[in-house]
C-alpha cells in the first residue's frame, strides 16, 4: 500500500511539472472581434505529444487544425488557414487566460478568453 501511494505522489508531482513547463496545453474558450464589430466565440485546444504542440480551433466556422504552434516566453503563436486565408494568432498566457491578436491578409482583430481545463 505504502508503494502505491508513493506510486500516485510521483505521478501527481510529474504532471504538475509538466502542466507548469507548458502552460498553454488545455482548452480555451475564446471571443475574437472583426473589424466590423462581429465577435466570434472559438474553442481553442492546445496539445503536447512527444514534445511537439499541436492542436485545432473551432467555431461557428468550422474546426481548423493548427500550423506550426509555438510555445516561447508565455507567448503561444500559430497559423491556421480558415476560407483559403492565413490568419496569424499571437496570444499572451497569462495563469488562466489568453489575450492577444488575430491578424489576416487584410484585416485584423483582438482574441482573449479563458482555461476551460
Amino acid at each position: 500500500m505504502k508503494l502505491l501511494a508513493k506510486c500516485l505522489s510521483f505521478l501527481c508531482a510529474a504532471a504538475m511539472l509538466i502542466a507548469a513547463d507548458k502552460p498553454v496545453v488545455g482548452s480555451w474558450q475564446c471571443v475574437s472581434d472583426s473589424p466590423d464589430g462581429e465577435q466570434y466565440r472559438w474553442t481553442v485546444v492546445v496539445k503536447e505529444e512527444g514534445g511537439k504542440l499541436s492542436g485545432t480551433i473551432s467555431g461557428a466556422p468550422g474546426e481548423y487544425k493548427m500550423v506550426d504552434p509555438q510555445f516561447e516566453n508565455g507567448t503561444l503563436t500559430f497559423k491556421v488557414q480558415i476560407e483559403g486565408e492565413t490568419y496569424i494568432i499571437e496570444a499572451r498566457i497569462t495563469n488562466d487566460k489568453f489575450e492577444g491578436v488575430w491578424k489576416g491578409a487584410s484585416s485584423q482583430g483582438y482574441i482573449k478568453g479563458t482555461r476551460q481545463s
